[in-house]
């Protein structure tokens, strides 16, 4: 319990600081990837934005510790589920306008985590911490391979958006496991002690690959079509490739009681039918606010998209 617990907490800041972020991004100057310099400076000339990203880096490495103190099948979806309750609970709180769907996932959020909840029995509550190395680096480099050949599409033109947010979700779930590995190091040999052996290790350097590929990805597929068709393709394959790859890397048992199992697997799905209702209403208000404001000074720019909810990162 400790371990949803944890995540939820780190959800909750990842949230806050998104909000932060985004609610920075939309008082300053307008932003291009085509200009990467400009780009740098009015980030990193903006103290809003700054507070904002070192709040989901907090939720971040609080992802990373949650990752070492319960199974990822509860941590994951508790993380990504919380993100979207957390960012839904602010918008009512600012008296914005949500959708029939974002109230339907605000219903099912609670029963969500209640299910996970209930699904952790003593014997199930334990995060696998050592990872089966050789399967890791395997299920990375081909999951990295495929995203590759997504780019490889992507750069002549032939990829549809939602299969291009599905790679970016892909890539960012290789940058999951790799901080699924770091947390099991901390929680082995604590947080000090565990600094040499993580720069030892593959994740850190993975997890940075994992992350730009994604990056990526979820940028170009954003260029083709709808942030309602890309952000939910990304964060449900993510999700789900997330806690399938981390189950059999880190050798994680699922309950083994019949009712434990069916409610630890209607939890996820519920979570990742949250995190789809969200993600889509935010792409269909992100389009909506595009429209009001296009040929406007602050005209966003195709390539932003304000709501980018890594999976374990993301």
């Amino acid at each position: 319990m400790t371990g949803l617990l944890a995540a939820l907490a780190s959800a909750v800041v990842y949230g806050i600081g998104l909000t932060v972020e985004q609610r920075a991004l939309h008082r300053s100057a307008a932003l291009s990837l085509r200009r990467p310099l400009h780009l740098v400076r009015v980030l990193f000339g903006n103290v809003r934005w700054l507070c904002g990203c070192a709040l989901a880096a907090l939720g971040s490495v609080g992802l990373i510790v949650s990752l070492g103190l319960a199974p990822v099948s509860v941590v994951q979806p508790a993380f990504a589920g919380g993100i979207s309750l957390t960012l839904l609970v602010l918008a009512l709180a600012q008296r914005q306008r949500i959708s029939r769907g974002e109230l339907a996932a605000l219903g099912v959020m609670p029963v969500a985590l209640l299910l996970l909840g209930l699904s952790l029995g003593p014997q199930d509550a334990a995060a696998g911490t050592t990872a089966n190395l050789p399967l890791l680096l395997t299920v990375s480099a081909l999951t990295l391979a495929v995203c590759a050949g997504g780019m490889a599409l992507a750069g002549g033109g032939n990829a549809p958006a939602a299969v291009m947010g599905g790679a970016a979700g892909l890539a960012q779930g290789v940058a999951g496991l790799q901080g699924k590995g770091v947390g099991g190091l901390l929680a082995d040999h604590g947080l000090l002690d565990a600094v040499v052996p993580v720069l030892l290790s593959p994740f850190p350097y993975l997890y940075a690959l994992g992350w730009a590929v994604g990056i990526a990805l979820f940028q170009t597929s954003m260029q083709r079509s709808r942030a309602s068709v890309t952000a939910p393709a990304a964060n449900v394959v993510g999700n789900v490739f997330m806690v399938a790859a981390g189950t059999a890397v880190f050798a994680e048992t699922l309950p083994a009681e019949p009712l434990p199992l069916a409610l630890r697997a209607g939890g996820f799905a519920l979570t990742l039918a949250v995190v789809a209702l969200v993600h889509r209403a935010a792409g269909q208000a992100e389009e909506e606010t595009g429209r009001r404001r296009a040929g406007g000074p602050g005209r966003p720019d195709p390539d932003q998209h304000p709501d980018q909810t890594a999976t374990a990162s993301a």
